[in-house]
C-alpha cells in the first residue's frame, strides 16, 4: 500500500512539475515573440501531434507523408481558399490510392484515416490558429486555453470528490457523471470571465459557451482514451513526463477549438 501511494505521489509530482515548466516556457515564448512566436509554436506542436497520431497507427512512411501534407493543408484552409482546394484534391487522390488496394478492409481503413485527419487534427488544430490569430494577444490566448484547462481540472476534482457513477466504464473507468456535471458548472462560471478576453460568440451567453466547452472537452478526452485503447497504448507519446505525449495534452483542446470555429 505504501509503495502504491508513493508511486501515485511521484506521478502527481512529475505531472505538476512538467505542467509548470512547460506552461512557463510557453508563456515566456509567446510573451517575447508575439504573434510570430505563436504561429511557430502552433506549427511545431501541430506537427508533433500528427507524428504521434501516425506513429500510433503504425503507418508506412509514404502514408505518413501524405496524411501530414493533407492535414497541414487543412490548417491553411482556415486562412486561404487555395489550401482548402488542395486539401479536397489531396483527400480525393489519397482516397483513390487507398481504394485501388486489393483488400476492401485496407481501403476503408485508409479512407477513414483521411477523414480522421481532416475532422479532428486538421479542423481542430487549424481552428486554434484561426481563432487566436486575429486579434492576437497573450491574454486572449491564455483566456481561451484556460477554459479547456478549467474543464479538465473541474472534471478531475469533481470525479475525485464526488464521483460515484462511471459514465464510460469500457473506455475510461475514472470518468464519472458527477465529474462531468462539476466540469460543466465550473467552466460555465469561468466562461463568464474568460469571454471578456476572448470575445463573445454572437447570440450565445458566455455561461452557455462555457458549458459547451466542458461537454466538448469531455468528448475529446473520451475519444482519445478510446483511440489509445484501440491501439493498446497507455499514452500517445513520451515527450512530457507524467503527462504522456502532445496529443494527451491537447485532446480536449482540438475538439473545443473545432466546436468554437463552427459556433463562430
Amino acid at each position: 500500500m505504501l509503495a502504491i501511494t508513493y508511486s501515485a505521489d511521484c506521478t502527481v509530482l512529475r505531472r505538476t512539475l512538467t505542467a509548470l515548466i512547460a506552461g512557463g516556457l510557453l508563456v515566456a515564448w509567446l510573451h517575447f515573440f508575439g504573434i510570430t512566436g505563436f504561429f511557430v509554436a502552433w506549427i511545431l506542436i501541430g506537427l508533433l501531434l500528427i507524428h504521434e497520431w501516425v506513429r500510433g497507427e503504425k503507418l508506412p512512411l509514404f502514408s505518413r507523408a501524405v496524411l501530414t501534407l493533407l492535414t497541414v493543408c487543412i490548417w491553411g484552409a482556415a486562412f486561404w481558399a487555395w489550401a482548402l482546394k488542395a486539401a479536397v484534391i489531396g483527400f480525393l487522390l489519397s482516397a483513390l490510392w487507398g481504394l485501388r488496394r486489393k483488400s476492401p478492409e485496407l481501403a476503408w481503413r485508409w479512407l477513414l484515416l483521411n477523414l480522421h485527419a481532416i475532422l479532428i487534427i486538421g479542423v481542430g488544430w487549424g481552428a486554434i490558429g484561426w481563432i487566436l490569430h486575429k486579434p492576437y494577444s497573450l491574454e486572449r490566448t491564455l483566456a481561451f486555453l484556460s477554459m479547456t484547462w478549467v474543464a479538465d481540472i473541474m472534471a478531475y476534482i469533481g470525479g475525485r470528490w464526488l464521483g460515484r457513477r462511471p459514465i464510460l466504464p469500457q473506455i475510461s473507468p475514472k470518468k464519472t457523471v458527477e465529474g462531468l456535471i462539476f466540469s460543466v458548472i465550473g467552466t460555465a462560471l469561468w466562461g463568464r470571465w474568460a469571454m471578456q478576453w476572448v470575445g463573445n460568440i454572437e447570440g450565445i451567453p458566455p455561461e452557455i459557451v462555457g458549458g459547451i466547452v466542458a461537454l466538448t472537452a469531455f468528448i475529446g478526452d473520451a475519444y482519445q482514451s478510446a483511440w489509445k485503447r484501440l491501439h493498446h497504448l497507455k499514452d500517445s507519446g513520451r515527450l512530457l513526463p507524467g503527462h504522456g505525449g502532445i496529443w494527451d495534452r491537447v485532446d480536449s483542446l482540438i475538439w473545443v477549438a473545432g466546436a468554437w470555429y463552427f459556433l463562430s
